[in-house]
């Protein structure tokens, strides 16, 4: 519209003058540029700056000669706490993972308390839906399990992803392990050669008692990081946009006074009693159909009286 506006006007300065026309029709036709040129950049800067995530795709292959633990800390915004808390235990199940908690809780974010009457509060309420749940997840699967949040997700506040390389921990805690065997058989076969000597046989019986619960240690150890090298820790915080509760309560602090003294009682009987007044009259007028009728009925009986005696 602006361009047609422009162009019209160009007509008409060339048509009035001539001479002066081509400067003006100059300067309008770089105005146009500049103004299309402004628009481009603006346009440009526009979809530069658009580049807000939405979406908590994830990659986390690793090589495979590695062992990874890997956890992950999700927060996002759902239409539906409930609706979406499960469904994403539906989908932990589809994955061969399971569910460690699951905390669903109203939480009161803000709380106004409002005098309606004495004896009356308002009570204003802004309650957010959360749950914080705690999943775990095959290392393996963990990346599609996350792409099929996706579509519970209205707002993405952050994903936090930790891969901690437990390849060196792993392989130490086999060669410990397997030092420690190696030290049993033989400690246990000392002992056997070695019948006659109490004190001894005792001394070494205690070290390999030792020994074996050091070995223990290191095969739970061991245990610990197969199992969290299988299962990655999941945590997913999901919350909903607030709702407001309005209800109106007893108010207590009044109902737990004494009794009123005499002026505000005789005032709530003046309130009560201008109440009862506006009412009738209220009332009142409501019949006025029917004092209208029984006015002319009146003026009615009145005149055919007083024709009757002219008549008489």
């Amino acid at each position: 519209m602006r361009n047609i506006f422009l162009l019209g006007l160009l007509v008409c300065l060339t048509l009035t003058d001539c001479d002066s026309g081509s400067k003006r029709s100059a300067m309008i036709m770089d105005y146009m540029v500049k103004d299309s040129l402004m628009k481009d950049s603006i346009m440009k800067v526009e979809a530069a700056t658009a580049t807000l995530a939405n979406d908590i795709n994830l990659n986390t292959k690793t090589p495979a000669d590695k062992k990874f633990v890997k956890t992950a800390d999700l927060k996002f915004k759902v239409g539906n706490v409930l609706y979406a808390t499960e469904k994403i235990e539906d989908i932990t199940l589809k994955y061969g993972g399971y569910l460690t908690y699951s905390n669903l809780q109203n939480k009161n974010e803000n709380y106004n308390s409002s005098k309606i009457s004495r004896d009356s509060l308002l009570i204003a309420k802004q309650i957010v839906v959360v749950n914080e749940i705690q999943l775990r997840i095959p290392n393996e699967r963990l990346d599609s399990f996350i792409r099929e949040l996706n579509p519970l997700v209205v707002f993405f506040d952050y994903r936090i992803i930790k891969l901690n390389d437990v390849t060196l921990q792993f392989v130490a805690n086999q060669k410990k392990s397997d030092r420690l065997k190696k030290y049993d058989q033989r400690q246990a076969q000392h002992i056997d050669k070695s019948p006659g000597k109490l004190k001894e046989t005792s001394l070494a019986e205690d070290k390999l008692l030792d020994r074996q619960n050091q070995a223990d240690d290191l095969q739970m150890q061991s245990l610990s990081i197969e199992d969290q090298v299988k299962y990655c820790n999941l945590t997913i915080n999901i919350y909903q946009k607030p709702i407001i509760v309005k209800e109106v309560i007893a108010n207590f602090d009044y109902v737990s006074d004494l009794k009123p003294n005499f002026f505000i009682r005789a005032w709530d009987s003046i309130v009560q009693g201008w109440w009862i007044l506006c009412e009738v009259l209220v009332f009142l007028i409501k019949l006025w159909g029917i004092a209208l009728l029984i006015t002319c009925l009146i003026f009615g009986i009145k005149y055919l009286s007083k024709l009757y005696k002219r008549i008489k």
